[in-house]
């Protein structure tokens, strides 16, 4: 009995401890890949910016002449765009129906669900297996007490390890919330 309760530990630890690493291969292969990403992102800002201060040069002049014109049209758009804020709205005004707002609100709640919704899944999976398996076992005959034991011992160990490392690389893989 003893053997089988340590036997069943070993099992969840090592599918925990292979749980976490792959959790942390994954992890480090995600910081590589986003460490060249962030190259690249400095080498396309060093370009904007250089495109952007030779346009910024050019449009200075056309900006120039244009002020004084401009000054009264802002005028009038500064005025008509207060007038529009103070009325009162419940949609922003972006051009989309309401059912497509409702629709992107259902899409949503529908991809908060999969994550909670695939743990509850693979757990009762496991649980169907392990049911069957044990079924299984005691269903076959001429089988003697010690070899139904410790075929079930074996079968506990083996889903202990694999869902222990399926809900630990699961888990360990959560997106973090941005502060």
């Amino acid at each position: 009995m003893i053997e089988w309760i340590g036997d069943a530990l070993m099992a969840v630890v090592g599918g925990g401890a292979t749980g976490i690493l792959g959790s942390a291969v994954q992890s480090l292969f995600q910081y590589k890949t986003r460490a060249l990403d962030i190259e690249q992102e400095n080498v396309r800002l060093a370009h904007d910016a250089k495109m952007v201060e030779l346009e910024s040069t050019a449009n200075l002049r056309i900006l120039q002449q244009e002020a004084s014109a401009q000054a009264d049209s802002n005028a009038y758009a500064m005025q008509t765009v207060s007038y529009e804020h103070d009325k009162r709205q419940y949609m922003p005004e972006n051009g989309a129906p309401t059912w497509i707002i409702g629709l992107l609100g259902v899409v949503d709640v529908i991809r908060g669900l999969v994550r909670p919704s695939l743990t509850v899944y693979v757990a009762v999976a496991i649980t169907i297996i392990l049911v069957e398996a044990n079924a299984l076992v005691e269903s076959v005959d001429g089988l003697g007490e010690d070899v139904r034991l410790a075929a079930a011992m074996e079968i506990w160990r083996m889903v202990a390890y694999i869902a222990t490392t399926i809900f630990f690389w699961w888990f360990g893989q959560r997106p973090q919330k941005r502060a």
